[in-house]
């Protein structure tokens, strides 16, 4: 098992992504501390983290306040003995146009998807300094590196994922820690088919730019996860790993969309 021993620190781990990758590191042996607003879904995680024969410590977090993950980090050391692998998959959406974008929406998804992501990523980045390193995945989004009408905030907040995360892993090299980005595609979670919803977009016509022709399943984004935390990627160190099915290559979003 590519974890066994370890112990998995990860926010935003009620659903979607983030109880995916929990999933997946206790496949690989990681007893897993977890973090979220929805104690209900978080409690459904762990239930199925235990299940798989692992550990699971959780706590309800609010990622945008200033102790919240370093209490997560607290309890992954005090419960689960230690901290060697961090995932940051807490994250909001947004679809705003920028004429009529709103300042607090703006502010919103920059606490969530940037400050929360990166003050998280040094929480845990401390502790492993300190007791012989380990490595760290932020998650940020395809949309961090292509942009998308009606996604300013969200495009921007990625994109600022995936340059803090290259910053972190120059600092953090020679200390024992590893920083990656996981930017997914399209996945099929809770928080994608809500803003499918909210936005009124055409999942059929959005699939045809993914040559894949699919969404992603939660697994596959939680392995790729798992892959960044392993051994197996002792050498990849700044990299976002881009798993969006060929959707980036192939080019971005092409219909003509209107704000009206």
């Amino acid at each position: 098992m590519r974890l066994a021993r370890r112990v998995v620190g990860i926010t935003g781990a009620a659903s979607g992504i983030g109880r995916a990758c929990a999933l997946a590191a206790a496949a690989e042996g990681a007893d897993t501390a977890l973090g979220d607003l929805d104690a209900d879904g978080l409690a459904e995680t762990a239930a199925l983290v235990e299940n798989a024969g692992r550990r699971a410590a959780t706590t309800v977090v609010d990622v945008t306040e200033p102790d919240a993950q370093p209490s997560l980090v607290r309890l992954a050391v005090e419960a689960l003995g230690g901290l060697h692998g961090w995932i940051g998959c807490a994250g909001t959406g947004s679809g705003q146009w920028a004429l009529e974008h709103t300042r607090e929406e703006w502010r919103r998804v920059m606490a969530v998807n940037v400050e929360a992501v990166f003050f998280g990523a040094q929480a845990a980045a401390r502790h492993m300094v300190d007791h012989g390193g380990g490595a760290i995945v932020t998650v940020a989004s395809m949309y961090g590196q292509r942009a998308a009408p009606a996604r300013a905030a969200y495009c921007t907040s990625k994109a600022a994922v995936i340059m803090f995360t290259q910053v972190l892993a120059l600092e953090l090299a020679g200390r024992g820690v590893r920083v990656n980005a996981l930017a997914p595609g399209y996945t099929d979670t809770p928080l994608f088919r809500f803003g499918l919803q909210r936005d009124g977009l055409p999942l059929d016509r959005m699939l045809q730019r993914v040559p894949a022709g699919r969404m992603a399943k939660t697994s596959e984004i939680g392995a790729a996860a798992v892959f960044l935390l392993s051994d197996d990627a002792s050498f990849v160190n700044g990299h976002t790993l881009t798993a969006d099915g060929g959707w980036l290559p192939n080019g971005a979003w092409q219909e003509r969309l209107s704000s009206e």
